[in-house]
């Protein structure tokens, strides 16, 4: 049989809490590392986990609780374990409430707008934060930006030519400002998310790191395995955030700043 092994998001969560015994564990670890879709998957799964620790770290758990839980999910999935889709689609479920849950508690718990980015980044790449406009054209999308509550003007570029393709966008709200946030799909369905909103990039956090290019300075962030970079485009600060290698998030962030200049237009 020749193409790609099925994907493996029945046995994701197993893989992340380490109840996958060898040579099980090997064989799915290896899928992960070399399919995109269960990469994905898996990071947004990690990245849920390890925020919900962080979040609840002060709260005590009843006795018995985590007993309880593990019996319940045991049970359920021995009962759906026949029906293997079934518990593929409880994975994808479960994948998009975490990623939303995440997303809604750090609004409330003081995040960095890097960090809400980020969420944001894994919300729509899990499903848990559709687009509201599908289309491919960029002048759909920033018409529907103007048309439902983004004030100030958007710049939507085609990326086909860095293998990127426009696929839609929402108007969101990131740490109670209007953000227009439209996305890109890559090679491998990798997914790349862009948001535009009025600001200053004088608000941000100490930057991991900071570029310049063509006389304009970015700012890098790696929260979680999401690189996010910000610059300024006047009275609008941009951000690019994606799971693909950070350098390649960089030029992507290089080349559309470059573009929205006047003098690439």
């Amino acid at each position: 049989m020749t193409g790609q092994p099925p994907h493996v998001g029945d046995e994701l969560q197993d893989l992340l809490d380490g109840r996958l015994a060898e040579p099980r564990r090997a064989e799915v670890a290896t899928h992960v590392a070399s399919c995109a879709h269960c990469a994905r998957e898996f990071a947004a799964l990690e990245f849920a986990k390890r925020e919900a620790l962080a979040l609840f770290a002060d709260v005590s758990m009843p006795d018995g609780l985590a007993a309880r839980v593990r019996a319940s999910l045991d049970a359920e999935d021995h009962r759906v374990q026949p029906v293997r889709w079934t518990r593929r689609a409880w994975v994808g479920g479960a994948i998009a409430a975490a990623a939303a849950i995440v997303v809604f508690v750090r609004t409330r718990r003081g995040a960095t707008i890097p960090e809400l980015v980020a969420a944001d980044f894994l919300a729509y790449d899990s499903g848990a934060a559709p687009l509201a406009v599908e289309s491919a054209d960029p002048k759909v999308v920033e018409a529907f930006f103007a048309a439902n509550g983004a004030a100030f003007r958007t710049r939507v570029l085609d990326l086909g030519m860095m293998q990127y393709r426009l696929v839609g966008g929402r108007v969101h709200q990131l740490d109670g400002r209007t953000s227009a946030l439209f996305a890109y799909r890559g090679p491998g369905n990798s997914a790349l998310v862009c948001q535009m909103y009025e600001g200053s990039v004088a608000g941000l956090p100490q930057a991991a790191e900071r570029r310049e290019h063509g006389g304009i300075d970015f700012y890098v962030y790696r929260v979680h395995g999401v690189t996010v970079v910000f610059w300024p485009e006047g009275a609008v600060v941009c951000v690019l955030a994606s799971t693909i290698p950070s350098e390649d998030v960089v030029q992507l962030a290089f080349a559309k700043a470059m573009r929205a200049t006047p003098s690439g237009d």
